[in-house]
């Protein structure tokens, strides 16, 4: 028998006799010997909860949870700290495997249930039980899709898990938080968390955390569209499974790299691989699994526009929907195959579907099932032209449906337009093409966003990983010429031995061997200097990545000036009209003056959002490096907001002053104004980093402020950007414009921001960058610039 069939059936039958067991002590009195019998329930409900059966899982949670009561009510336990402490934790546990079975149908009870048995722990002080509920509470919000909230309660585990030591543990709860990194497009940092659950876990050679890894691996290199390396991860997984002979192992990984490559655009490969998985999964007990391997190839026929194919694959998948007992799985098998029986076209098949679907979704209040379903149906009514009947179930769709799912109201909002105008209903018509248009809007608007946050993600990770890359390069290039010395070293001393005997050799091997070092020497350098030029780069693209942050969260503000005065402007509309048809004309002129006012500001936000885009542009464009008469105060202005809020778009926590303080006679002045914008951008976010890391020291009474001011002095502009941090200290200010010099932790500079600066304003402007600092007090940069 197969691993994991094996693994489950052990476990149903353990099951079986644990219950028949619990029965018979049941009619007992509880005794303190008992505390076994919880364990067991626990264990039970566990191996169910892991092998999906959520059901089971709540069954023998509450079974435990029971025992746990009475225990905790008998005198002998009240009386004695250690058999107290010991059942409280069981209850503890009981109640953390209680709230698993019931997170995918009522995340506030379990999440309530989860608190309790926190609280309960923290009074037996079991750091071990306390990171295992952290790690629920985790799991249960990146299921839910509440990213933030799970990092939190992940990484609050993982520093549990780093005081009481266990070092597996610490390696799969650092794959854990990766997850939760990943799905909050954090690729880089969860990736670095791989990296070093990998190294744990094969020095460990625990070969389940291997494998989680390696699979977690192979999403975050999917998710930045690096096929190859996704695709890598996950062959490496397979031949451990292939080692371990686990089939339900190997369905899995077929299962994935079946979806890595559905989302490459590979589908003839991807169709091959979940059909391999559904061969291994039709014979075995996972009926979750196998309903999934069924779906995935419908969809992939349906892209082939094989729809029979996908109607025979859905009808089967659906079965074993039925079999696994997860009900908002046999939702999504109904609406795929109403789907299906659409394209068909069979509409009745397809009605039947869809009615299905909607009676248990409203079972298991499954309101985006329920809101598919009834636009499925309008759909068909809309195709037989019998808009009244479609517009009862779009309106019923538009009821149930989440409103946090703008997409899909879109879509609504658009078909009841167009039907309330069929049937001749062009008030109502008109009040959901508004809807529509909002939510038109609205989309538009978050997808910009999606995109700008994803782009931005995507390039900080393509950066880091660039870093890390230069970095090993860097380092192996060291460790060679180290070799290379200490070979050299061993040669010499040899050689030395020799010299009497063989001196005509020793001289000639001894030129060989300094014309092969001086040969690797020169191509270090090389390498050194195409590294350094590459580095340049990625520092420049960091700062087109923090910039972007702070354009994105400075656009949002002007697009709500428009929205409002959109939002508005309807209103004053429909007042416009009513005024009209009482034939109130001084009343009309006075809405036409508000409306008119209304627009104009429209104009000058729109303006204002173009001119954010049109500076990006302007900024990541390379252009030809002319000088050209540049307004310095408006440069410096734009580029301290940007900074600050691109910091605060990293950390919503940050609060800062900031002001600037412009000489409104400083002259136009000859410069690159992307050069010098990169340089004030370096410049202003080192100030916001000195005053943020001063911030979390905690000093009472310290607030936070950054100064940019600008003047004229004689034949010179000068520019200061003035920060009240920690300062320098005098020990490090000679290096400070060092290429790779720098003083921020590991990871978060590069050290090239200075050094690119004053090569810009030195070389590239003929001026001067200087440094005024006092430890403790803060910091001066000052920017001259000939006129």
């Amino acid at each position: 028998m197969k691993l994991k069939e094996s693994i489950i059936s052990i476990t149903l039958l353990a099951g079986i006799f644990l219950f028949v067991g619990l029965l018979a002590a049941a009619q007992n009195d509880v005794q303190i010997s008992d505390t076994s019998r919880i364990y067991q329930l626990n264990d039970q409900a566990y191996q169910y909860y892991y092998y999906s059966n959520l059901d089971s899982c709540k069954f023998f949670a509450l079974q435990a949870l029971q025992w746990s009561d009475k225990l905790l009510g008998l005198e002998t336990v009240k009386n004695n700290e250690a058999l107290l402490k010991r059942c409280k934790n069981l209850k503890a546990i009981s109640l953390t495997n209680f709230a698993r079975g019931i997170e995918n149908k009522n995340i506030t009870a379990a999440r309530d249930t989860l608190t309790k048995a926190l609280e309960l722990v923290k009074e037996t002080g079991n750091k071990r039980e306390e990171a295992a509920i952290y790690t629920a509470f985790g799991t249960m919000y990146d299921f839910n899709g509440q990213s933030e909230l799970a990092i939190q309660n992940h990484t609050k585990a993982l520093e549990l898990i780093r005081e009481y030591g266990s070092r597996s543990e610490y390696a799969m709860k650092l794959t854990d938080l990766a997850v939760a990194l990943r799905s909050n497009g954090s690729y880089g940092d969860a990736l670095d968390k791989l990296m070093e659950s990998l190294k744990i876990s094969r020095e460990l050679e625990d070969t389940s955390t291997i494998i989680e890894t390696l699979l977690a691996m192979g999403f975050v290199y999917a998710f930045v569209e690096q096929w190859d390396d996704a695709l890598s991860s996950q062959q490496e997984a397979l031949k451990i499974f292939r080692l371990m002979n686990d089939s339900s192992g190997i369905a899995r990984i077929y299962n994935d790299m079946g979806v890595t490559n559905m989302t490459s655009g590979n589908l003839d490969e991807a169709l091959r691989l979940h059909r391999a998985a559904l061969t291994i999964r039709l014979n075995s007990t996972e009926y979750y699994g196998t309903f999934a391997s069924f779906v995935y190839i419908g969809q992939i026929l349906e892209d082939f526009s094989d729809y029979e194919g996908a109607v025979e694959n859905y009808k089967s998948g659906l079965q074993f929907a039925i079999k696994s007992g997860y009900k908002i799985s046999i939702v999504d098998g109904h609406l795929s195959l109403g789907g299906a029986y659409m394209k068909l076209p069979d509409h009745e098949k397809a009605l039947h579907q869809f009615e299905a679907a909607i009676k248990l979704s409203k079972e298991i209040n499954d309101a985006t099932g329920e809101a598919r379903a009834c636009m499925q149906i309008a759909k068909i009514y809309i195709g037989r032209n019998d808009h009244i009947t479609a517009l009862n179930w779009l309106n019923q769709a538009g009821e149930v449906a989440p409103k946090s799912n703008l997409k899909f109201l879109e879509e609504i909002y658009q078909s009841l337009a167009e039907s309330y105008f069929k049937i001749g209903d062009p008030e109502n018509a008109y009040k959901y093409i508004l809807k529509y248009s909002d939510a038109k809007d609205s989309v538009i608007t978050a997808e910009n966003l999606e995109k700008i946050t994803h782009l931005t993600n995507k390039l900080e990770f393509e950066n880091k990983m660039a870093l890390q890359k230069e970095s090993n390069e860097k380092m192996m290039a060291i460790q060679q010429g180290q070799i290379n010395r200490e070979r050299l070293t061993r040669n010499i001393f040899l050689l030395g031995m020799l010299l009497a005997v063989v001196l005509g050799i020793i001289v000639l091997v001894r030129f060989r061997e300094k014309q092969k070092l001086n040969r690797r020497l020169n191509e270090t350098l090389a390498n050194l200097r195409a590294t350094q030029t590459q580095l340049v780069h990625a520092e420049k693209m960091a700062s087109l990545g923090e910039l972007t942050a702070g354009i994105a969260h400075e656009i949002q503000n002007p697009l709500n000036f428009v929205n409002n005065f959109s939002e508005v402007s309807v209103d004053l509309i429909n007042e416009l009209r009513e005024e009209m048809a009482k034939g109130d004309q001084q009343e009309v002129d006075a809405i036409s003056g508000d409306l008119q006012q209304n627009l104009e500001k429209i104009k000058e936000h729109g303006k204002r959002a173009s001119s954010i885009v049109k500076g990006m542009l302007e900024h990541s464009r390379s252009g030809s490096n002319e000088k050209v008469p540049t307004d310095l105060n408006t440069l410096a202005d734009e580029y301290l907001r940007l900074a600050y809020h691109g910091l605060r778009a990293k950390d919503k926590s940050f609060q800062s002053a900031f002001r600037m303080q412009a000489d409104e006679t400083l002259p136009n002045v000859n410069v690159v104004p992307q050069e010098i914008g990169r340089v004030m951008l370096n410049l202003i976010n080192n100030a916001f980093y000195a005053v943020s890391e001063k911030t979390k020291a905690g000093i009472n009474g310290y607030n936070p402020e950054v100064i940019v001011l600008t003047r004229r002095l004689n034949n010179t502009i000068e520019i200061r950007v003035t920060d009240n941090g920690s300062g320098i200290p005098d020990s490090v200010k000679d290096k400070i414009f060092q290429p790779f010099f720098t003083t921020k932790p590991t990871g978060q500079g590069t050290g090239l921001g200075l050094s690119m600066s004053y090569d810009i304003i030195t070389k590239g402007h003929g001026g001067k960058l200087k440094l005024e600092s006092e430890e403790g007090i803060g910091t001066v940069f000052i920017i001259e610039l000939p006129t």
